[in-house]
């Protein structure tokens, strides 16, 4: 087995990027909220969309018939 020998001390670098790290994560946790508002949000909109389309998509549909009776195409 290797004879490695145990730091007894971290480095400052380490020790600067455990609190950037721990910093970053509390800036998240109190962003998450909003972040879940926005989604819930995006969730609703994109819904309006799917059912707007599914209603132009049938008025589309209607009014290729009626044209096409119109123009006597039957």
């Amino acid at each position: 087995m290797w004879p490695f020998t145990r730091r007894s001390h971290t480095s400052p670098e380490s020790e600067t990027a455990k609190r950037a790290a721990e910093k970053s994560l509390q800036e998240a946790r109190a962003r998450e909220p909003e972040v879940e508002a926005k989604l819930t949000e995006s969730r609703r909109v994109k819904e309006q969309l799917r059912a707007h389309n599914r209603a132009n998509a049938y008025s589309d549909f209607v009014e290729s018939i009626v044209l096409g009776r119109l123009r006597g195409d039957t």
